[in-house]
């Protein structure tokens, strides 16, 4: 009960409408101005990837042959390396295309050719494509079971393997603001306890009777439940205010979200404890700067390169930022139980740290 009433009063900066306009409309703004600003930074390129195109023969006859061989001498002279599959991996060439090891894979055979394509490189299978359809044109080869007609001029079927979803810029910052802002619930936490020895209210608490592990566990309650419904309300504002994508699985999204609040309120604490006053504050500045920027808040990681791409590994930013990606665009909800992970065990350490200083000092 005394947790629930010391929970209780840290609720209460919901009464100040004020505070709380304030804290929402923040990160809603962030998230709008650097998703509108930056979003050239997600507009697709014109660069063109190595191609390379495996293919087989399914009942080609000779002479299809021989014209395919003579395809080949044209490819290479354009830069496209053809390589044949390995007797008996045909069943895995797909899986090649759609890891990226191949941009595509043609089947030749009587009835014409079939090309799956990783449309995830679009361009390059368009290139592909254009080599392929001189030849089919020659043979008239009809694909029926494609549902394309010889008199639209196009005998290549493709197949797309890979969705190639991307968030867009407002996508991709909805999450990034969304996990930095979360980072910087840290200097709150860190000044939990620093507010009761400010205002001598330390001394009343311990006199009354309320422990201090009953203390410090309904300040870290309370603290965790207003944190998260302030995320809470930012996912939704993004999500039906700016169309913000955050995938068919929300709840496995806020279940990481909720996690990397856990790792910030123990990341306060515990420097709350380990430093006095404003050094404190400080300290949690500097370090939540820093996993910010390294983490991918400004800028996705992958257009970083050198120290600061090494050093993106050590930010919970950027293990939170992946793991919700690979959520909301691969629909892989086995990729939150690393970010997951990693935030519950660095709490984990954290509060250990907080409890064993806590508990050397005479006071709070």
């Amino acid at each position: 009960m005394n947790v629930l009433r010391i929970a209780g009063k840290e609720l209460k900066i919901l009464r100040d409408i004020k505070m709380l306009l304030f804290m929402l409309a923040t990160p809603v703004l962030l998230m709008l101005i650097l998703g509108t600003a930056l979003s050239g930074s997600f507009q697709a390129t014109v660069k063109v990837e190595p191609i390379r195109v495996v293919y087989s023969f399914d009942g080609a006859s000779g002479a299809v042959q021989q014209e395919w061989e003579a395809l080949l001498q044209d490819g290479a002279a354009s830069g496209i390396v053809f390589e044949k599959a390995a007797d008996g991996r045909e069943a895995d060439v797909r899986d090649d295309v759609q890891n990226g090891l191949y941009t595509g894979y043609a089947t030749i055979s009587e009835d014409g050719i079939s090309y799956y394509g990783n449309s995830s490189r679009a361009m390059e299978n368009g290139i592909v494509q254009g080599l392929l359809t001189p030849l089919t044109d020659r043979y008239k080869l009809s694909v029926a079971e494609s549902g394309i007609s010889s008199s639209d001029g196009n005998y290549v079927a493709e197949t797309p393997i890979d969705t190639g979803l991307q968030p867009s810029g407002l996508d991709y910052f909805a999450v990034a603001v969304t996990t930095m802002i979360i980072l910087y619930s840290a200097l709150t936490a860190g000044q939990l306890i620093e507010t009761e020895r400010s205002g001598h209210t330390d001394i009343r608490l311990l006199a009354s009777p309320v422990s201090k592990g009953e203390i410090f566990a309904g300040k870290i309650a309370g603290s965790f439940v207003l944190n998260a419904i302030f995320v809470v309300i930012v996912v939704l504002l993004s999500k039906y205010m700016f169309g913000a994508n955050w995938g068919g699985h929300l709840w496995v999204v806020f279940l990481v979200l909720f996690s990397e609040i856990v790792l910030a309120l123990s990341l306060g604490l515990a420097f709350g404890y380990l430093l006095k006053g404003n050094v404190a504050g400080s300290v949690l500045m500097m370090i939540i700067q820093v996993a910010a920027f390294v983490g991918g808040a400004y800028t996705p990681v992958e257009n970083t390169s050198g120290l600061m791409y090494a050093l993106a590994a050590y930010s919970p930013l950027h293990w939170s930022n992946e793991a919700i990606l690979q959520i909301i665009y691969a629909g892989e909800l086995e990729a939150s139980l690393p970010a997951m992970l990693l935030n519950t065990g660095c709490s984990v350490l954290l509060l250990a740290l907080a409890i064993v200083l806590m508990r050397r000092r005479e006071g709070l």
